[in-house]
């Protein structure tokens, strides 16, 4: 290895502290017009971790463990919570209901709640089939039985406003346990499919039966549902895309590269990302096989695990060991200059980790960590690409990422 000379040494030193310097002043200004919106004033200063500075601006108040941050093609920022509310963050910092949806959601006990919210690529477009129309994946309740739902909404005349009356459940599976839902969605939009994550419901069997969509990540056709659509009586078929997942509670679908990141919430020892091409035919994640880089003892010698499957196997790993609990896949971002890289965290070490493409290989490395307080629930962006990180506590902010 080389050894840079005093001189080289020099240069270097001051070139990466005026960096660093011009970062923490990006940082403090961007807290500043924070604050002037939101009346918020913890800021998070960057943390150089191998040549990059992570930090975290605080955006709005108010939020109650956001579980899906996204926009709808302009500079709102639309903020789902578990107990079923949808919020918008304005452009100058007010926060509104969008719709409310509390009363059909069951949020307690586990892991129930409202996970997401998609707007269909055509939301704007008065000519496209989707125009006014989003989606929201949650768990409801019918007579003792507890169900998910993927349900279709528009938007009302106003358009802050959603309409609770143009629900159409577009997908219903009943559910057994209390955990292990999945609950993400993400649209295609190249071809206004709607991919969403299912969880196993805590029945491992499930991930590697063909006769359920638990455990796997499903396709619905949703623009062949008639607008008119209502009520229970708009059914879609889901198809089969990814299966042997346990709980894949947040993934991300590249359109440039046809390929899904799908953060995969393990049991005992590992937490997981896995990159399923979509022009693979129903690839196998493994799960109960297989949990991370290991054969998972407990289903080793069972039926489901029998034969000579194929599994691919997942790019990235997290230990328990290591203090990570629960795997947050977040986006896939590119610039015009870069081939693009995954960023994803874990629930409980508030970890944020960047991972990329080297040839056939994957590198995985920690950006920093995000701020304190209950379990990192989501990751989400607005409409010009920036990150925003969602904490589990009541009535706090969002938090913006600052990566440079």
């Amino acid at each position: 290895m080389k050894t840079r000379n005093n001189r080289d040494n020099l240069s270097f030193s001051l070139a990466r502290a005026l960096g660093l310097a011009l970062f923490v002043m990006v940082v403090l200004l961007s807290a500043l017009h924070a604050t002037a919106q939101t009346q918020t004033h913890t800021v998070y200063l960057p943390l150089v971790t191998g040549g990059r500075a992570f930090g975290t601006v605080p955006v709005g108040q108010g939020f109650y463990t956001p579980t899906g941050i996204t926009h709808a093609g302009d500079d709102r920022i639309f903020v789902a919570e578990r107990g079923g509310r949808i919020q918008i963050l304005h452009p100058d910092g007010r926060t509104t209901t969008f719709i409310n949806l509390a009363s059909r959601v069951v949020s307690s006990p586990g892991e129930y709640g409202l996970y997401d919210i998609a707007f269909h690529p055509g939301y704007a477009d008065p000519n496209s089939p989707g125009h006014g129309f989003f989606y929201v994946f949650y768990t409801g309740k019918e007579g003792n039985d507890i169900y998910s739902y993927i349900s279709r909404f528009r938007v009302s005349a106003d358009p802050d406003v959603a309409d609770p009356a143009s629900e159409a459940r577009l997908f219903r599976l009943r559910q057994l346990a209390i955990y292990h839902k999945g609950g993400d969605l993400e649209f295609d939009p190249r071809d206004a499919a709607l991919y969403a994550a299912v969880g196993d419901d805590t029945s491992p069997p499930n991930a590697q039966s063909l006769d359920t969509p638990k455990g796997k990540i499903i396709r619905l056709r949703v623009d062949d549902v008639p607008a008119a659509a209502v009520g229970d009586a708009a059914q879609v078929e889901p198809e089969l895309v990814v299966m042997g997942l346990r709980n894949p509670y947040r993934f991300d679908l590249d359109p440039q590269s046809n390929r899904l990141f799908i953060g995969d919430v393990g049991e005992n020892s590992w937490e997981e990302v896995n990159v399923m091409a979509l022009d693979d035919t129903l690839p196998n994640a493994g799960w109960p096989c297989r949990e991370g880089p290991e054969p998972f003892a407990l289903y080793q010698g069972h039926p489901v695990c029998a034969g000579n499957k194929t599994f691919v196997d997942p790019v990235a790993y997290l230990s328990h060991d290591d203090g990570h609990c629960a795997v947050i896949a977040g986006l896939f971002t590119r610039t015009a200059n870069s081939a693009g890289e995954f960023i994803y965290a874990d629930a409980c070490s508030h970890a944020v980790f960047s991972m990329n493409e080297a040839g056939e290989a994957w590198n995985s490395a920690k950006l920093g960590t995000a701020p304190a307080g209950g379990l990192l629930t989501t990751i989400g962006e607005d409409v010009r690409g920036n990150l925003y990180i969602g904490i589990a506590q009541s009535g706090n902010p969002i938090y913006r990422v600052i990566l440079r």
